[in-house]
């Protein structure tokens, strides 16, 4: 127990050390981005940095495979420069109990990642996002869901135009149970628009087999005055692709927060098979990063010769970049619906543990 422990130990101390420089490199090269991209709007040197500190996040939780196996390769690296995988292999510990502590930390550092660093990430992706608004003097927001369908915002020459709608169509041209609300430059709500079916074509908005209402301040009863109609247009500067890309993003969703999403977004009409593709990624995440230290580790302690231990490491990293570029093209071909939700998501980790087991039992019986 107390080799497993220090093995353990040691290699959660090479994971800090890694994550520590990869998370201020990937924090520079955001402040030097937003530098280079937004110094047009103003954004000076401490505007950037703040920025990169709410994007940083994100980044690192996308980096933490490639952290995990770095981290592993250090530290395997660390007991073949010492020779102490060598004196554990002698005593009777095989190669593969030998990584079941270091496996297992992998695991929980997924867990951790799941769990704690997922939700600040999502948190700190909406500041930034707002923060960035700010900074580029952006409009609001033209799309927001709720538990009742989605409401969609837009300004007319005299104040602006409220729409809420049940449901879409997946192309975001047509609306179903759709309601427009006209307000005034001082805030006055002056008609109410209902229609079951509301088409989005180039530059305007076409309600069908509807009810008007005019509730401006000399109507005092909208009803008396409310009118049925068959077509109704106006003008609008919404286009079916800010509705498509008004959902909140995946990785702007906390974990637990992430069923609620798809449930909304799929009752409004809209695919959830992105959210649905980063939940089950979010869920596989501890097996990835246990496969990527495995992986690591599985060439690097064949033996602990320095002649091969170069050549060793960079079949390693071929390896993992390699898995972390398969889990990239499984995710993106499962948001294309290429290939089902569970082989995008769980199929490399699954793969790659296995294929790093098989590693360990070929070397150890060799």
């Amino acid at each position: 127990m107390t080799l497993y422990l220090y093995f353990a130990k040691r290699f959660l101390g090479a994971f800090v050390r890694v994550f520590a420089v990869l998370a201020l490199l990937i924090f520079v090269l955001e402040t030097l981005e937003n530098i280079r991209g937004l110094s047009k709007h103003g954004v000076d040197f401490a505007h950037a940095a703040w920025l990169a500190a709410f994007s940083s996040p994100e980044l690192v939780l996308q980096a933490m495979p490639i952290i995990v196996m770095l981290g592993g390769l250090t530290f395997c690296v660390g007991l073949a420069r010492s020779n102490e995988f060598v004196v554990t292999r002698a005593v009777g510990v095989s190669a593969l109990k030998a990584m079941v502590a270091p496996a297992l930390s992998a695991f929980a550092l997924g867990l951790a990642a799941m769990l704690v660093l997922n939700p600040l990430s999502a948190f700190f992706a909406i500041q930034h996002d707002s923060l960035e608004d700010a900074f580029t003097n952006a409009g609001t927001k033209t799309v927001s869901f709720s538990e009742d369908g989605f409401w969609l915002r837009q300004k007319d020459v005299d104040g602006h135009t409220v729409i809420h709608a049940e449901s879409a169509n997946s192309r975001g041209t047509s609306l179903r149970g759709a309601t427009a609300l006209e307000f005034d430059a001082e805030g006055q709500i002056v008609s109410r628009l209902y229609s079951r079916t509301a088409i989005l074509r180039e530059g305007e908005w076409v309600f069908t087999n509807g009810k008007y209402w005019r509730t401006d301040r000399s109507t005092a009863n909208p009803e008396s005055t409310s009118e049925v109609f068959e077509i109704k247009r106006f003008a609008t500067d919404i286009t079916p692709e800010q509705i498509l890309e008004g959902y909140p993003k995946p990785e702007a969703v906390p974990l637990w927060d992430k069923w609620r999403t798809i449930r909304v977004i799929g009752d409004a009409g809209f695919s959830t098979l992105p959210h649905r593709i980063h939940l089950n990624m979010e869920l596989a995440r501890p097996l990835m990063l246990m496969a990527m230290m495995i992986i690591g580790a599985a060439f690097t302690l064949q033996n602990a010769r320095m002649g091969n231990l170069g050549v060793s490491v960079f079949i390693a990293l071929i390896c993992g970049f390699s898995l972390y570029f398969l889990q990239n093209l499984a995710m993106t071909l499962g948001e294309a619906g290429e290939i089902p939700v569970f082989a995008a998501a769980w199929a490399p980790p699954l793969a790659a543990n296995l294929f790093a087991v098989g590693l360990f039992l070929s070397f150890e019986d060799g």
